[in-house]
């Protein structure tokens, strides 16, 4: 999946799920992709944009969109989205469906909470959050696509 993958038109019935990521290291953008080629799996229309890069018909027709970002903060405490005004630049998200990712090295503390927090104030209306340990970006991303997938239809 790349982060400019586009998603397929045209086919009644498909869920279509944006997947808008802000990387600092590029784990949070290695999420992304997992998290789309997972629902992709799942039978979905799939969009990976970079908070860059958002397609604003993209998002206007998406049933479903993952929102992700890293922890920021110390080890033991002060964690906090990664730069949450990139978070605060992209479309309102007005009566979306959003699952809130967040990609951690060692501990991610109470940031996957205060990022879904975040993206509620923005309009959106979270259905899962979760921090994924960059280690093990494999299973934990795509069983965290699964779930959300699995509950939202």
């Amino acid at each position: 999946m790349s982060p400019t993958t586009e998603p397929s038109s045209g086919e009644p019935n498909k869920l279509k799920v944006v997947i808008i990521h802000q990387s600092r290291t590029g784990n949070t953008r290695r999420a992304a992709e997992l998290i789309g080629g997972a629902a992709e799996a799942a039978g979905a229309t799939v969009a990976v944009r970079p908070t860059t890069n958002i397609d604003m018909a993209e998002l206007a027709e998406a049933d479903l969109v993952f929102v992700g970002t890293w922890v920021d903060g110390l080890i033991l405490f002060g964690h906090r989205p990664g730069d949450p005004t990139k978070v605060r630049a992209i479309p309102k998200l007005w009566n979306k469906r959003v699952a809130a990712f967040m990609t951690h090295a060692v501990n991610p503390g109470r940031a996957a909470e205060r990022f879904a927090d975040l993206l509620e104030e923005h309009g959106a209306d979270v259905v899962a959050f979760r921090s994924l340990n960059r280690r093990h970006l494999d299973r934990e991303a795509t069983d965290f696509a699964a779930e959300v997938m699995a509950s939202t239809g």
